[in-house]
């Protein structure tokens, strides 16, 4: 399995909530005391969907799998799948391992 990354988040310095960023003001108390921080990548799949089709920009990659995915620290976000789709189950144990055209790219966690 490939190394672990950490996910780039913001946390408001006010209230404690996480954002996936980017943003100016936190969503929950308005503050505009954001600060950068890393989160551990592991979680689990809540959602996805195989992109067959897609967009002319990401074309020659396709297909791929989007998915949604929360975090073990309370952040939900958006990422893509790497290994066999025919795999996934709701709340499969995930690890961010990479990123790839901006996007966090999930693993299986085997441990």
């Amino acid at each position: 399995m490939p190394d672990p990354v950490l996910i780039k988040a913001l946390r408001c310095a006010a209230c404690g909530r996480l954002d996936p960023g980017p943003r100016d003001l936190c969503e929950a108390c308005h503050s505009p005391d954001l600060e950068p921080t890393e989160l551990p990548g592991d979680g689990a799949l809540v959602s996805w969907t195989t992109i067959r089709r897609a967009p002319t920009r990401f074309k020659g990659q396709a297909p791929y799998v989007i998915a949604v995915v929360d975090l073990e620290s309370g952040l939900r976000l958006t990422g893509r799948i790497a290994g066999d789709p025919d795999r996934l189950r709701l709340a499969l144990p995930l690890r961010a391992t990479g990123e790839h055209d901006g996007a966090y790219l999930f693993t299986e966690r085997t441990t």
